[in-house]
């Protein structure tokens, strides 16, 4: 984080020449938001100068207007209207629409601004939205950031529209955006999970991943995906249950929507469980993100059996440990840890949160292993050994990531909220 910070700081002061006809696109608007008032201040002046000498150059006006929706969503956290007023006020993207007219950069920041003219109604709002989005997909251009496929693939995955949805992923997977390390990641947690399995991921970048695998590489399409970011449309909760071969109505619907998220969120989520007939999944790394961070149902929790990398729901209790085992003994790919056949980055967050992840959930099946597998023993440790080593290396605090021993908390993921390695 303090690289990117670093970068958007050098992007801020002045790295690029008020005379250059090319500029460096920021993309981290995660890290824009956690600037203080006065630097965003400094960036947004830096930036606005720079379009009024430069109107045509697009990039420019997409830092600008990530600049803004940085400052506006940093007001959002205090008063949602406030926010409101300071994007109306500062109305990049309507100065946008005069300046570069039917440009990729217009209509995404049109889309992700959620720009509305005087006058609208919420029908045109809507329309105008939808046509902001379908205009940017088809016109994606080839130096686009990662960030934005992400984007993307977030809109269209409601829409069903695998068609689209397939083109864009492979684009995305083509120009080595998405990273290995996390590609392989999803990859495992699809292995240990049994055929027809349902899938239930919090947000749209716990299947990205895992979207890439079944459209582009063409495995474990037998997967049913489902993502709670869009469980406020019908059509999508709809479709999700057909798949799944659950009963879908309008009786059922308005028994399970609610205007409050916080309410129709874990019925959906409970409904899907208790329901399907199909085995149903979430990453261990997830338990805590569904129902707006509120993390899966309490009733449920006790429900979820540890299997390695993801959790099964299961209202009996039955023998998850000897499935762990056979994830890591027979369907896990875990060789790749070692070394690596891809350019290394300098700073690798995927890398890191796969070592963590790996070293927290599959250290527990090394006292077993110790005691009635010798040479699986000596094999897992070896692999968790390195790991630790990797992180160790790269200056991380390995103070909560003993390989043996007792179970330290499981950090942010919050794992300790369910027995993750109960018989």
């Amino acid at each position: 984080m303090k690289k990117i910070l670093f970068v958007l700081l050098m992007i801020a002061t002045g790295c690029a020449s008020a005379d250059a006809q090319e500029t460096e696109q920021i993309d981290e608007h995660l890290a824009l938001i956690l600037l203080k008032k006065e630097r965003l201040d400094s960036m947004y002046n830096y930036w606005n100068d720079f379009v009024a000498r430069h109107p045509k150059d697009e990039t420019a006006w997409r830092n600008l207007f990530e600049v803004e929706d940085g400052m506006v969503t940093q007001l959002h956290f205090k008063e949602w209207n406030k926010g409101e007023e300071l994007r109306k006020k500062l109305n990049v993207v309507g100065r946008m629409k005069q300046a570069i007219p039917d440009t990729y950069t217009f209509y995404y920041s049109a889309y992700v601004g959620e720009y509305c003219e005087e006058g609208w109604t919420s029908d045109e709002f809507f329309a105008h939205r939808d046509e902001y989005a379908g205009f940017a997909v088809d016109n994606l251009p080839d130096d686009a950031v990662a960030s934005d496929y992400q984007k993307w693939v977030q809109y269209l995955i409601p829409k069903q529209d695998t068609v689209r949805l397939t083109r864009l992923l492979t684009r995305y997977y083509e120009q080595g955006l998405y990273p290995s390390e996390k590609l392989q990641y999803h990859f495992n947690e699809l292995q240990g999970m049994e055929e027809g399995a349902v899938y239930l991921a919090p947000h749209e970048g716990d299947i990205v991943g895992k979207l890439i695998l079944q459209l582009v590489k063409g495995v474990h399409r037998d997967k049913i995906l489902y993502d709670e970011n869009w469980a406020v449309k019908k059509e999508y909760v709809g479709a999700v249950f057909n798949r799944i071969g659950l009963d879908f109505d309008d009786a059922l619907w308005n028994q399970l929507w609610s205007p409050y998220q916080s309410e129709s969120y874990p019925a959906i989520f409970r409904h899907i469980c208790t329901h399907s007939k199909r085995p149903v999944y979430v990453s261990a790394t997830s338990v805590s993100w569904f129902s707006l961070g509120e993390g899966i149902p309490k009733d449920l929790q006790q429900h979820f059996y540890n299997e390695g990398l993801t959790l099964r729901y299961s209202p009996e209790p039955y023998d998850n440990m000897a499935v762990k085992r056979r994830n890591i003994e027979a369907r896990y790919w875990l060789e790749y840890l070692r070394m690596s056949f891809q350019p290394e980055k300098k700073e690798n967050p995927e890398k890191i949160f796969a070592a963590q992840n790996y070293i927290i959930l599959l250290r527990g099946l090394l006292p077993y292993y110790k005691e009635h597998d010798k040479e699986r023993y000596t094999w897992l440790k070896e692999l968790l050994t390195h790991l630790y080593q990797q992180l160790d290396e790269q200056g991380y605090d390995m103070e909560n990531y003993s390989l043996e021993g007792e179970s330290p908390n499981y950090l942010e993921y919050e794992i300790t909220k369910l027995n993750l390695d109960q018989e």
